[in-house]
């Protein structure tokens, strides 16, 4: 028995370096009967929780993902993706707005233009609604 008990303890493992990495967290702001989720360069899969809980509130009657510069592929992805694998919520596209917008530079020394995209998103439930 005594045998067995010292096999039951065992040295606390080392943690490797990839699960010490750091998590990705969605930008997101809520704004009156509006959500917005900020896309960037990180794969669509990781916006499609938020844009559910956004979508499945009723207090919520439409989604705006908004990009900019490179992110902008990356946001038309995203919707599409979310329209045709989650068909259960249904949504529509209301509008799209693409634009330059002047984005303050890091050292906080003058703004640089830079192209940005903004894609409504509505539920269809939502529509019947209003």
């Amino acid at each position: 028995m005594a045998k067995k008990e010292a096999k039951k303890e065992k040295p606390p493992q080392k943690k490797n370096k990839k699960q010490n990495k750091r998590r990705f967290r969605v930008n997101k702001k809520l704004e009156g009967k509006t959500g917005t989720i900020f896309i960037g360069s990180e794969d669509p899969f990781l916006y499609f929780p938020d844009m559910m809980s956004y979508l499945e509130r009723e207090e919520i009657e439409e989604v705006k993902l908004k990009a900019r510069g490179r992110s902008i592929s990356n946001a038309v992805n995203v919707s599409e993706q979310f329209k045709s694998r989650f068909k259960e919520i249904k949504t529509q596209v209301k509008e799209v707005n693409i634009g330059t917008e002047n984005v303050p530079k890091k050292d906080k020394k003058g703004t640089f233009r830079m192209s940005f995209i903004e894609i409504t998103l509505v539920s269809e439930k939502n529509k019947e609604e209003s």
